[in-house]
């Protein structure tokens, strides 16, 4: 994903809007509040005899080989600072050595933890869908132009920043404004998180699901799927 990031480097105040977003799927639970990484487990969900090991769900963004007998789904939010350390630094290699090897199916799913996600989120989605991840890889490496944890005032700061990143990326502010108002895909992005954590007991990000067994954090990750390559 290198190309588009080059192309990315060198390349109002009236949030009115965002009252869509602040009420964005708040009945139906959609964010969740996610524990310390000091308090991570390790939750291990076999996947059943007669059941698949991966069902997708709509909003999912998949690369690699859909019949390899691997599949590793993450689960990651925008703001989380650990999910852009593993995109940054430990994607590549999972990108060159596994996924582009065929040897496994790879899925990426956003876990919303908060209103600055789901903006984040319904931006990336109304790029053309090859751009996607691209943008996706943007607002990890950028954190610190966007994310609250960095000192940018949310929501207002926060979302200015978002709005000129899309803007960065071809989307004019009138088209993202529609982007982040509508209410389309808003039960597809609800049905992640239920599902996850349904699923997997997912309690923060990134949570990596390798064949059904889910571990948040990503240490021992090249072993893990070394492991279940070999069937083990």
């Amino acid at each position: 994903m290198s190309d588009k990031r080059g192309r990315f480097v060198m390349s109002r105040k009236t949030w009115i809007s965002l009252g869509v977003i602040v009420a964005l799927m708040t009945g139906g639970g959609a964010y969740y509040v996610l524990n310390d990484c000091s308090k991570m487990k390790t939750v291990h969900i076999q996947p059943t005899s007669s059941g698949p090991i991966y069902e997708p769900l709509a909003t999912d963004h998949t690369s690699g080989n859909p019949k390899a007998n691997v599949v590793l789904i993450e689960y990651a939010s925008p703001t989380c600072t650990l999910c852009a350390n593993f995109m940054i630094n430990f994607y590549p290699k999972l990108e060159k050595d596994y996924i582009d090897t065929g040897k496994i199916f790879y899925v990426y799913r956003i876990f919303l933890r908060g209103t600055d996600d789901a903006v984040a989120e319904k931006l990336a989605r109304c790029l053309p869908k090859r751009d996607y991840m691209y943008f996706n890889d943007a607002l990890f490496r950028f954190q610190p132009r966007w994310d609250h944890e960095f000192g940018i005032p949310s929501p207002d700061g926060v979302h200015a920043a978002l709005m000129q990143m899309a803007g960065e990326w071809g989307l004019s502010a009138a088209y993202a404004w529609a982007c982040i108002a509508n209410t389309a895909d808003e039960a597809a992005l609800k049905r992640v998180g239920e599902d996850g954590v349904a699923k997997y007991a997912i309690n923060t990000t990134p949570t990596f699901v390798i064949n059904g067994h889910a571990q948040p954090g990503f240490d021992g990750i090249f072993s893990r799927l070394d492991s279940a390559l070999a069937g083990k």
